[in-house]
């Protein structure tokens, strides 16, 4: 049996407490003492722990009135993330198993549905998986447990009650999906392998749309997947224009112009989104060099660190892999401090992809020094570091001047 208390939760958790004023309850089996995620999610925000099991009515009330009492708020939304998977045949399901790997899921939203009747809430959602649509034959009891979440989710709208079931595909290295040993055959029958950030994202957008259930991550090109779902693809976001981007473009204005002009189109401010595709122009592959190579590379790690993740392929659009504006001030500081230059957020907006701007990058003279210019070695001391750190602004500010004086022979 599987479970994924903290190894879901806590990314969720984290994610929540990023909006100010957020006060987050989390009801779980687990010691406190042995949740050492708690005392990270604590420095982020108000964070209260109880240990308690989910399908115990009675100790999950007691939790939540206890912290509406020491807040003086009420309990305004539910998310349930509780689970267990079992996989084995059918046939090798006994009663006490079955009930095992149902009880989580369901007893336990049930609970907490019941829970509702007393507290109102505004938002009630559990975390389901596609194997509540699609099946599966060596999950039928995890199925049958999604599918349930799936069916209460429906049953609480028709009571006019605040419902969403997200139906997710698998996390990568999250939870259940920890150490898995059939991801590949996962990703083969069309469900695809969403790390982190990509799922935070789909988490917001979901919660956006008026629909009791959503399937996240199942790839309806997938031949399994297609041969399922009946109902055409609707697009969430549409290309509402495109603009083209000179040199020394106020990044500022273009973002107020933009939404002076959703605005005229009856968007509301959350409606929309400016995002960057990049240049037109595509240099041909052979054109890339060793150097270029190296660049791209190291490019590559600043952004892994800059947007926490594992890996960055070098056509991957930055704001698709979870980057926004305070991002891009931040990715600014890292490549200019990684690199010695001085690119400006603008640079940043029009070449989104690591083989763009590593090709912005090295026309500006930064490629033949990027592998030089690594992060200074631990045990170097202070005026060593401060005595590279001038070279790299001198080694920038001539880049600079030289640009400038060619910009200006042109003119």
């Amino acid at each position: 049996m599987r479970s994924r208390w903290a190894a879901i939760s806590a990314p969720i958790a984290a994610h929540l407490l990023r909006t100010p004023g957020t006060r987050l309850l989390i009801v779980g089996r687990t010691p406190e003492p042995e949740a050492l995620v708690l005392s990270r999610l604590r420095e982020l925000g108000e964070v209260r722990y109880a240990r308690a099991d989910v399908t115990d009515e009675h100790r999950l009330r007691a939790a939540v009135e206890a912290a509406t009492e020491a807040w003086g708020v009420p309990l305004a939304s539910v998310l349930h993330l509780a689970g267990t998977l079992v996989e084995r045949p059918v046939g090798e399901l006994d009663a006490e198993t079955w009930r095992r790997a149902l009880a989580a899921k369901t007893r336990g939203a049930w609970a907490l549905h019941r829970l509702t009747a007393d507290h109102p809430v505004t938002s009630f959602v559990t975390f389901s998986s596609v194997n509540g649509w699609f099946g599966g034959a060596m999950n039928a009891a995890y199925a049958a447990a999604n599918a349930y979440l799936d069916a209460l989710a429906l049953y609480r709208r028709s009571l006019g009650l605040p419902a969403q079931s997200l139906a997710w595909s698998m996390w990568r290295e999250r939870g259940m999906s920890r150490g898995y040993g059939l991801t590949a055959l996962t990703e083969a029958r069309g469900y695809r392998l969403l790390d982190a950030p990509a799922a935070l994202r789909s988490f917001d957008l979901a919660r956006t749309m008026d629909e009791p259930h959503l399937l996240i991550g199942a790839d309806r090109t997938a031949p399994w997947v297609r041969s399922h779902v009946v109902a055409p693809v609707r697009q969430t976001r549409r290309l509402a224009a495109r603009v083209g981007l000179e040199d020394g473009t106020d990044l500022g204005a273009l973002y107020r112009a933009a939404a002076d002009g959703a605005r005229a189109a009856g968007l509301s401010d959350d409606a929309w989104t400016l995002r960057t595709a990049g240049t037109t122009a595509r240099p041909d592959e052979a054109e890339a060099g060793e150097e270029l190579r190296r660049l791209e590379s190291r490019l590559a790690e600043v952004w892994c660190g800059v947007l926490g993740r594992d890996r960055v392929g070098r056509d991957e659009n930055f704001f698709d892999l979870g980057g926004n504006s305070l991002l891009l001030v931040t990715a600014q500081t890292a490549v200019n401090r990684a690199f010695g230059t001085d690119l400006s957020v603008v640079d940043l907006f029009a070449h989104p992809t690591v083989r763009d701007l590593a090709r912005h990058l090295s026309a500006t003279g930064a490629g033949s020094t990027a592998v030089a210019e690594q992060p200074p070695r631990q045990e170097a001391g202070g005026l060593d570091r401060a005595k590279e750190q001038a070279q790299r602004q001198r080694a920038a500010r001539a880049r600079r001047t030289a640009r400038h004086g060619k910009d200006r022979g042109r003119a």
